[in-house]
């Protein structure tokens, strides 16, 4: 009964371990420029004025029109992230087919495509980058599952590709990638962009916001500096009445990023990048929900009720360096980073410890968890690629990665001073880790024919892993005494595949196959003592089996994107309770099938009408025994099985120097799971299952174009106010089946007003 948990304590104890959904919907290939139509012009390679604009993305590596590549990947520009007024990833996520996830709280997510997830899990399924530099940690040492809300301001655009992306993207690529690609220096114009922001929500106070960017050239197209930076205040939506907290959920993101851009030579860059990012926020935007009437509990559904503060600090701090050399036979490329990630929390863990230790006198004591992680990563990428313009185009690169995670776990009884449980501390423990990767790949793409190209991929890594422990506590050692556990290993190495055809049926229709795998590395385990659990957990793998078709019709004013897929997931990593202490297994198999479907038709110059719909069929298709499941067929958590989007923008003139632009969209998500339906409901394992409901949610926006290149926007999100459950934690229910539910809810009815200047 007195359970003890370790380097998963953040995950199964600090209530953000369930995962959910805003998800499935999409601008999804052409159907991006939808909401773009309304933001100031930018430039397009479309064959007319009504064309739908053409998007370049990077997700093969190489730049390449978003409607060649033979793949799911959806492209968000930065005229698309500010017609959503979005300014981190919960603003865009409804957005893109396949896309779920869970609320962290104000400073990270759990991200979820195409359903790759088992709800509790420790290490992330999708790998998350900033322009070519992979972000956190890559274990579930160093809080790998969560990944950081990274600010949208001043990027060139968000890409999302969805399946496994293991040849080209990495071990942890397992569901898919998130690609955060930034602006870049400008060699020639001098640019400036300056704007604010100020927003109320209901059931809170006023949010605001302060964005600014420059751009400097140097010389004649030699060199450019670009600095931009910001500050927000998010209020906020849930209310303590209990203990008498208001706004809790707010958060203050702040940051900036320096690049600069050297051309010394022809086919020669050098861009130097340094990014800096702070979150810092209190408790998360939760309401305490009945695990049998799903009604709130507190009378109010933005109610909850949390006996301890929950303050938390989330910080990345970013270098890199790129140099890029084209040579007349191919291009060279070296990609260098480091980053030092921090996360910092205090999390009420009451409703769980009250239950498990109120035999020994702590059934009211008030309990917290504190966590500190630090994650030190270097990365280096070696690439050398083919020019496009020829019949072999090849791709081969090398890559490196080496991090070191420091963590801190420490259990308190808030009821005593320095937190200690009958005078002695309850759990202190020191986590460290290191991880290291090698790897080597490569990607040919061979064009059989004018209209056939075949595309072969494969690449091969090595990991390697250290984990130490260091623990004392009544719950660990009986005793303040510290023990050092002997230093557990491991060491891996994995292959994975890519078969990728394509065939032009025209220059504006496409249909392809996509053959991928991928895979998560396994590592050890946390023991608390020899003899309790597992020491190591095996990778789990899964093969993506895709066709899909890219059309465009009417003079390109027209496109219509399909694709259909399946999954094969083994040997998939869950949590269990091993010996008293959360560990890593692995649990069976599990499938998913999925359609997914985008359209966008610019119906006149001035209309453009669009939408998207998504289908995912997640489910165990064998039992799994460590999670008391003894039937197949249980869906996996997080993802709905339908959701679609409808959006309209119209474009009109308001006096001959002023241009507005009005927009509507419509997005609904379907039901949910937060776990699985097992056995036995008492059975003591993580995360029993709650239903999410599903909901709809409409957004207004309305921009004016004035002279000066003065913006002014006024918009209104979640129109009718409507109740959506994003995600639910429901560990304190592993040990009281009736203790209330956290669930992380959607933004309550918000009116915003933006303005924007830019100087060139």
């Amino acid at each position: 009964m007195l359970t003890v948990y370790s380097k998963s304590i953040r995950q199964s104890l600090s209530m953000p371990c369930a995962m959910a959904i805003v998800c499935g919907i999409a601008t999804y290939g052409a159907a991006t420029p939808l909401l773009a139509q309304t933001a100031p012009a930018a430039a397009s390679t479309a064959p007319s004025d009504d064309a739908l604009e053409t998007i370049v993305v990077t997700a093969t590596r190489r730049s390449e029109s978003l409607q060649s590549v033979p793949g799911e990947v959806t492209a968000l520009t930065s005229n698309t992230l500010s017609e959503l007024n979005a300014h981190d990833f919960a603003d865009f996520a409804a957005y893109v087919p396949g896309l779920s996830y869970a609320s962290e709280g104000p400073t990270s997510n759990l991200i979820v495509i195409r359903g790759i997830t088992t709800g509790s899990q420790l290490s992330s399924a999708i790998g998350l980058y900033l322009d070519d530099i992979p972000l956190g940690a890559s274990t579930s040492f160093g809080l790998g599952y969560e990944s950081l809300n990274v600010n949208l301001f001043d990027l060139s655009r968000v890409e999302v590709l969805n399946g496994p992306q293991g040849t080209l993207y990495g071990a942890t690529s397992l569901g898919g990638t998130v690609k955060y690609v930034t602006a870049p220096p400008d060699l020639m114009n001098f640019r400036a962009d300056a704007g604010v922001e100020v927003s109320s929500t209901e059931h809170t106070g006023v949010s605001h916001a302060y964005r600014g960017m420059v751009n400097l050239p140097f010389g004649e197209g030699i060199a450019a500096l670009r600095l931009d930076g910001y500050g927000e205040y998010d209020a906020g939506y849930a209310e303590d009445p209990v203990y008498h907290r208001n706004n809790l959920g707010w958060a203050k993101p702040e940051g900036g990023r320096a690049s600069f851009l050297l051309q010394p030579l022809e086919g020669l860059d050098i861009r130097l990048t340094a990014l800096t990012q702070r979150i810092s926020g209190e408790g998360g935007d939760i309401g305490l929900f009945s695990p049998v009437t799903h009604q709130p509990t507190l009378g109010n559904a933005y109610y909850q009720a949390f006996p301890t503060a929950q303050p938390g600090i989330s910080s990345l701090n970013l270098f890199a360096v790129n140099i890029d050399y084209d040579m007349s036979w191919a291009k060279a490329s070296s990609i260098t980073g480091y980053q030092l990630n921090h996360g910092l929390s205090s999390t009420d863990v009451s409703y769980i410890y009250q239950a498990a230790l109120g035999a020994l006198g702590g059934g009211a004591d008030p309990w917290s968890l504190y966590v500190n992680t630090d994650t030190k990563k270097t990365t280096e990428e070696l690439r050398l690629a083919s020019h496009d313009d020829t019949w072999l185009k090849w791709l081969v690169g090398a890559y490196f990665d080496s991090e070191k995670t420091e963590e801190v776990v420490d259990l308190l009884d808030e009821a005593h001073p320095g937190g200690t449980f009958f005078g002695i501390p309850p759990f202190n423990s020191a986590l460290p880790s290191t991880y290291h990767e090698y790897a080597g790949y490569g990607d040919l793409t061979v064009s059989v024919t004018k209209q056939f190209d075949i595309g072969l991929g494969v690449r091969y890594s090595r990991q390697t892993q250290d984990y130490g422990e260091t623990v004392a506590g009544l719950l660990a050692t009986l005793s303040a005494v510290s023990i050092t556990r002997p230093t557990a290993t491991s060491n891996q190495s994995v292959t994975t595949y890519l078969i990728n055809p394509k065939y032009k049926i025209t220059d504006d229709a496409m249909v392809y196959a996509r053959v991928a795998s991928g895979f998560r590395p396994g590592g050890p385990n946390f023991v608390l003592a020899p003899g309790l659990g597992n020491p190591t957990f095996a990778p789990d793998r899964l093969w993506n089996y895709e066709l899909g078709e890219k059309t465009t019709f009417l003079d390109h004013k027209l496109s219509v994107d399909l694709d259909v897929y399946d999954i094969e997931w083994k040997d998939i990593q869950v949590t269990v309770n091993n010996g008293g202490v959360n560990q890593l297994e692995n649990a069976g198999n599990a499938r998913v099938d999925g359609v997914e479907l985008a359209f966008n038709y610019r119906i006149v110059p001035a209309l453009t009408v669009g939408g998207s719909a998504a289908y995912t069929n997640a489910r165990l298709i064998t039992a799994a025994p460590v999670l008391d499941v003894t039937t197949t067929g249980d869906r996996l958590p997080l993802s709905p099985r339908a959701n679609f989007a409808l959006i309209a923008t119209y474009d009109f003139p308001i006096t001959t120097d002023y241009a507005g632009a009005f927009s509507v969209n419509e997005r609904y998500i379907g039901d949910r799971t937060t776990g699985f339906d097992r056995y036995s409901p008492n059975a003591f394992l993580p995360s029993p299952n709650f239903q999410l409901a599903p909901y709809a949610m409409t957004d207004l926006n309305f921009t004016v174009n004035a002279p000066h290149q003065v913006q002014i926007g006024l918009y209104v999100k979640n129109m009718f106010d409507k109740i959506g459950q994003v995600s639910a934690t429901t560990t304190a229910n592993e040990y009281n089946p009736v203790a209330p539910v956290a669930v992380f809810l959607a933004q309550p009815r918000t009116l915003g007003l933006t303005a924007n200047v830019k100087f060139d």
